[in-house]
């Protein structure tokens, strides 16, 4: 496979899976690479079926790492328009909505003394996947969707990003650098650092240990050279925040204890 496909799908409702990049093209001395793009959730109440659907992806998240709370979500559900007899949609309560964004902001970039506005942030895979609860909200709405004559839900699922790194992908990514001026590459989770920055430094998979986690490291991109700053993805801190694992322990230790001096010129 060459390049991304034209058509990348279609969510519930009709809404189709576009492209999310950065919207502020100024000069960024940090750019940001994650993985892959998040949505917009929701709970479908339906008064034909007498039945409720949670965690319904219904539309693309506005930008990467979307830090909007419920309110800002709900805002974007209400201009998906359905019949009234078919029933609901409201924002899916709780944090779910966004919840990626505000630990960037308030795990990565305040330890780091950063604002988003000194940022450029990428995925590498540029739009939406959907993750294991959204998968069976889909197969459920996808149950229903003939009976309601609403459209199909065509979403690509997690075993599928592989496909879509593709080599003009990749030089999009590379251009993409380039084009911010950054001179602070900051990964998040071990897919950036294999599938992208492992190819211009070898073994950097490997950076996401104790001793080398959140540290500065010189790489060359193609003729330039840059800093690389290797940490978890946001995803991973959400999930081991709380534990003793080691995840969450050498995140911690680098918020406290290196990263607020880490980019300081």
């Amino acid at each position: 496979m060459d390049d991304l496909p034209d058509n990348l799908g279609v969510l519930p409702f009709g809404n189709r899976i576009v492209r999310v990049i950065q919207k502020d093209k100024s000069s960024k001395r940090v750019f940001i690479i994650g993985v892959y793009g998040s949505t917009i959730k929701a709970n479908f109440i339906s008064k034909k079926l007498k039945t409720k659907i949670r965690f319904l992806p219904v539309d693309n998240e506005p930008e990467p790492f979307w830090s909007g709370n419920n309110q800002d979500a709900q805002t974007i559900i209400s201009k998906i328009k359905i019949p009234k007899d078919l029933g609901e949609l409201n924002v899916e309560p709780g944090n779910s909505n966004g919840m990626l964004g505000r630990t960037l902001d308030k795990y990565y970039l305040s330890p780091l003394k950063l604002k988003r506005e000194d940022v450029w942030l990428c995925n590498l895979i540029p739009h939406l996947i959907v993750n294991k609860k959204e998968r069976k909200a889909l197969k459920n709405y996808n149950k229903y969707h003939t009976e309601l004559d609403l459209p199909k839900a065509e979403i690509p699922v997690k075993s599928d990003k592989w496909n879509f790194f593709t080599r003009k992908r990749r030089r999009e990514v590379i251009e993409e650098i380039f084009k911010s001026r950054a001179e602070i590459i900051v990964t998040l989770g071990q897919q950036p650092l294999k599938w992208f920055i492992n190819e211009f430094k070898p073994n950097a998979y490997k950076l996401l240990n104790a001793e080398d986690y959140g540290m500065i490291k010189d790489f060359n991109l193609e003729a330039v050279k840059l800093k690389l700053v290797p940490l978890f993805h946001p995803k991973q801190i959400l999930k081991h925040w709380d534990s003793k694992s080691n995840i969450g322990l050498i995140h911690y230790d680098w918020m406290k204890n290196k990263a607020k001096t880490l980019l300081k010129k």
